[in-house]
């Protein structure tokens, strides 16, 4: 029988790769070794790894040319797990075919989890909410790691008395730097904004400039607050994004306080801390520090029997209740409901309006209801909420519940029934675990949310 052609044996090492990934016998594939097949395997896998990452991108993703040293770490790492293998096994026939068959293994793993994570973006596969996508991507790996250690099981042959197994050579070297060290995709939604989501290590650092010039951004910030008039109810404004790591964040809080200013008249009466390498030289970072002195120079600005302030926070939640402050490299500690209680209380803000978009929102509300509170949560306390990527200018309860609901009304009470729905509606086309947006509205409150929506209408009026 004449010998296979050479894209036949690449084909047929595709293959072999393709059934270890899945567990099936070695009856069924077999390997051609040579060096020309490793270094095809080895284009073929960031052929792959850029293809599979240019499609999860879309039209707007932009190529990461910083991206290639990790998409390519595998090949120095299976080369030399190779040679291990083959110093252990006293056989010289291990050495490429143990770095094929990982490249191979590779290669079907990137194309099955790229397919899951684009059907799962695309509304496709729903990722139960409990395991959440780092979860996912954990059970992904599993996978590939057991496919991997399986294979180079089947391929060597295992004999007591050696110091180290091959399976343990092929863990140690490949696989825990694969788990510590994860390829970055060649493609990225955005260029530097898609860099720095999920990956504090790689924004733009905190600068020492940025450090220092933090009391002086808090101090003008807090100097443009204009103060309340006594019988006159006004409303003000707190924005606070204190995760650097997503643009979403510094987005939405600019946008809200926009619209703020053009409907509900916070125009001199509006505070926003944003944590963002973009806007860092702008606006005073968003830490439970700031926090707590932006809330009591507003508290000390107002008209404590007549004004009611709306605090915005918008960050990453976690199950354990507690919204996530980043901005790396600084160490900074997550803000629990129980400090959110005590930072309004200590400012003496007697009328509050508290908004919270956050995954597991809802384990806010016990610590911050009383009877002159309404707070809206864009989750319950067991469920994640959606839209916190870079390519959002909302997350998806901000967007129904601000720039379309508050748009249509000065009723925060009703934009919140509008909001659920909306929010519900989109889980629904889009195949997501419900959020479950909560709100609770003290006794007090009801009336005057009613007579702060009928101000604001009466000077909407006037005005024009």
């Amino acid at each position: 029988m004449p010998a296979a052609s050479p894209a036949r044996q690449w084909l047929d090492n595709l293959r072999a790769g393709l059934y270890l990934a899945f567990f099936r016998p070695r009856a069924a594939f077999q390997f051609h070794v040579s060096p020309n097949h490793f270094i095809a395997m080895a284009a073929t896998s960031i052929a792959v790894s850029g293809a599979c990452s240019f499609v999860l991108a879309g039209p707007g993703g932009m190529f990461n040319p910083q991206a290639l040293p990790s998409a390519l770490l595998w090949v120095p790492l299976a080369l030399l797990a190779g040679y291990l293998v083959e110093r252990v096994m006293t056989d010289g026939g291990y050495a490429l075919l143990v770095a094929i068959a990982l490249g191979s293994i590779g290669i079907a793993f990137s194309v099955v989890s790229s397919a899951i994570w684009f059907a799962a973006g695309h509304g496709w596969l729903r990722v139960p909410a409990v395991l959440g996508m780092s979860g996912a991507y954990q059970l992904l790996f599993a996978w590939w790691a057991l496919a991997t250690l399986v294979a180079i099981r089947r391929l060597t042959v295992q004999m007591a008395g050696r110091a180290i197994s091959p399976t343990a050579i092929v863990a140690i070297v490949v696989l825990l730097p694969a788990y510590f060290l994860p390829a970055e995709p060649l493609w990225d939604e955005e260029s530097d904004a898609q860099e720095m989501a999920y990956r504090p290590d790689r924004q733009r650092p905190f600068s020492e400039d940025a450090l220092y010039a933090q009391p002086g951004l808090l101090r003008a910030a807090e100097q443009r607050i204009m103060p309340g008039h006594a019988g006159v109810g006004h409303l003000y404004f707190v924005g606070f994004a204190p995760d650097a790591a997503q643009d979403v964040f510094m987005k939405e809080t600019l946008a809200i306080g926009k619209l703020l200013e053009e409907r509900f008249g916070v125009g001199g009466r509006a505070l926003s801390l944003i944590s963002h390498p973009g806007v860092v030289d702008q606006y005073p970072m968003a830490t439970l520090t700031s926090l707590r002195h932006a809330l009591k120079t507003v508290g000390e600005r107002i008209d404590p029997e007549e004004d009611v302030v709306l605090l915005h926070l918008t960050s990453h939640g976690s199950q354990s209740h507690e919204l996530s402050v980043e901005f790396y490299p600084l160490q900074l500690p997550p803000i629990r409901p129980a400090e959110l209680r005590s930072a309004l209380d200590e400012a003496g803000i007697k009328w509050r309006i508290v908004v919270i978009s956050a995954c597991y929102s809802g384990g806010f509300i016990d610590a911050l209801k009383e009877a002159h509170t309404l707070v809206v949560t864009a989750s319950d306390a067991r469920h994640t909420s959606f839209g916190c990527g870079n390519a959002f200018d909302f997350t998806y309860f901000s967007k129904a519940y601000y720039d379309e609901a508050l748009r249509k009304t000065r009723s925060f009470e009703r934009a919140f029934a509008l909001a659920r729905e909306s929010v519900r509606r989109r889980e629904q086309r889009e195949g997501l675990e419900p959020s479950n947006p909560q709100m609770f509205i003290g006794a007090a409150m009801h009336g005057k949310l009613a007579r702060l929506e009928k101000t604001l209408s009466t000077e909407t009026a006037n005005a024009k």
